[in-house]
């Protein structure tokens, strides 16, 4: 009778353990990557600039914050930023000095604008648009144009 119940309490514990193991994990779907028109330009908005003697390149993340008057951009990580620093977000041109700045970092290399100018051309429902260029000191990149539309407040 003790072997009976044995084999049987054997029997229910393996039964469990192979049920269960056999349960697949359902795979989450890949998200949907952000469509983009041709020359780098993001189609529903996003951060794209340009370096001189470069192509256009699209953020993978753009975002500003209110609060310190700044806007930040991220192309693979922080190996390519972008930090511009104002001093107001409303509509209006920036000039670059005067409480202004760009800062451009690839890789190790930290490039600062030089002149220029930053336009934000909208600030609505927490989104800013805008465009900038401006000439860089620092590397090999010697000025860089780019736009931003729609990036959300942070």
């Amino acid at each position: 009778m003790k072997k009976g119940s044995i084999n049987l309490a054997t029997f229910l514990i393996v039964g469990c353990l192979a049920f269960t193991a056999c349960k697949k994990k359902t795979e989450d779907p890949e998200p949907e990557p952000t469509p983009t028109t041709t020359g780098g330009t993001p189609a529903t908005g996003g951060f794209t600039w340009t370096p001189s003697g470069g192509s256009a390149t699209v953020a993978d993340s753009a975002f500003y914050y209110q609060m310190y008057n700044t806007i930040h951009a991220y192309k693979n990580g922080s190996a390519n930023h972008f930090e511009i620093n104002l001093t107001g977000l409303a509509v209006a041109t920036y000039s670059i000095g005067s409480g202004n700045d760009l800062t451009y970092v690839m890789g190790t290399t930290y490039m600062g604008a030089t002149s220029g100018q930053v336009n934000i051309t909208a600030n609505a429902n927490n989104k800013l648009s805008g465009n900038f260029n401006t000439p860089l000191s620092g590397g090999s990149i010697t000025s860089v144009a780019g736009q931003f539309v729609d990036i959300p407040k942070k």
